[in-house]
C-alpha cells in the first residue's frame, strides 16, 4: 500500500486500445506517466500527484503557545447551570471585556499532582502568612480579606490545573477570585490613600510595581509554564505588598 494519498487526473482525447508503450516524465514539477495507444489521435495521460504530507497542518489544533482567548475565542458556556445567581455578573464581565475576562490559561502539562503544579499552588500560602500576621496584630478585616483571597486563589488555580481548558467550573472559580482579590486590593488602596501616597513606604511601592509587571506578563505569556512562573511571582509580590501596606496602616493607627 502507498503511504501517501495519490491524486490521479485523466486526460482522454479518444478511447482506444492501450499499447504497452509508456513513458515517465515531469510536467509542471509533478511526476506524470503517459500511456499512449497505437492510434495516433488517442492518448491516455495519468498525472500522479503526491499529496502534501503537511496538509493536515492547516487544520491542526491551535498552538499551545497561545492564550485560551487567542486559541478558542469568546466563551460559549456562560449559563445559569454553572453560574446560577452570579450569571448576570458573569455576563457583564464577559461583555465588558469582549469575552476575555472569563478565559484563563491552559497550564498543561502541569497538574495538581506534578511538582510544578504543586509549587505553583504553594505560592498562595504567602497570602495566608500575610493575612495571619495582620490579623494577630490587630487588623482582622484586611487580614481576613487577604486570607480569603489566598484561599479562593488556591481553589481557582487548583481547578485550572485539574480540569484544563474551557471548563465552566474554572470560569466560576475565576469570577469568585475576581471578587475576593478585588476586595483585598481595594482595601489596600484605601489604606494607602488614608495614609497619604507620599508616606507609603518605598519598599511597598516597589513591591506593588513588581507585582503589576508580573501580572501583566502573565497575560503576555498566558499558557503553560511561562504563565505559572510569572503568576507565582505575582502571588508572592502582591502578598508582600499587602503585608507592607497593612503593616503601615497598623503603625499609623498606633501613632
Amino acid at each position: 500500500a502507498v503511504s501517501n494519498r495519490i491524486g490521479t487526473s485523466l486526460s482522454l482525447i479518444r478511447p482506444s486500445t492501450v499499447s504497452v508503450e509508456s513513458s515517465t516524465k515531469r510536467r509542471n514539477n509533478k511526476p506524470t506517466i503517459s500511456i499512449i495507444s497505437q492510434h495516433p489521435q488517442a492518448r491516455y495521460e495519468f498525472a500522479l500527484q503526491e499529496s502534501n504530507n503537511n496538509n493536515n497542518n492547516d487544520q491542526t489544533t491551535p498552538s499551545n503557545n497561545q492564550s485560551s482567548f487567542a486559541k478558542y475565542g469568546r466563551p460559549q458556556d456562560i449559563d445559569s447551570n454553572t453560574f446560577g445567581p452570579l450569571l448576570p455578573i458573569a455576563e457583564a464581565v464577559d461583555e465588558a471585556t469582549g469575552g476575555w475576562g472569563l478565559t484563563y490559561a491552559d497550564l498543561h502539562p502541569a497538574t495538581p499532582r506534578t511538582t510544578v503544579g504543586q509549587a505553583f499552588l504553594a505560592t498562595n500560602f504567602f497570602y495566608a502568612a500575610a493575612g495571619l500576621w495582620l490579623g494577630f496584630h490587630g487588623d482582622w478585616f484586611y487580614g481576613g480579606l487577604t486570607e480569603l483571597a489566598g484561599i479562593v486563589s488556591f481553589v481557582y488555580h487548583y481547578t485550572q490545573l485539574e480540569f484544563g481548558k474551557n471548563r465552566t467550573e474554572v470560569r466560576l472559580a475565576l469570577l469568585i477570585d475576581y471578587f475576593c482579590a478585588g476586595s483585598a486590593l481595594l482595601t489596600g488602596g484605601v489604606y494607602m490613600i488614608q495614609a497619604g501616597i507620599t508616606t507609603v513606604p518605598l519598599d511597598a511601592v516597589v513591591s506593588a510595581a513588581v507585582a503589576v509587571v508580573c501580572l501583566s506578563l502573565c497575560w503576555v505569556w498566558e499558557f503553560g509554564y511561562p504563565y505559572i512562573f510569572w503568576h507565582s511571582l505575582w502571588h508572592i509580590a502582591s502578598a508582600y505588598t499587602g503585608y507592607l501596606v497593612g503593616q503601615e496602616h497598623l503603625a499609623n493607627i498606633a501613632a
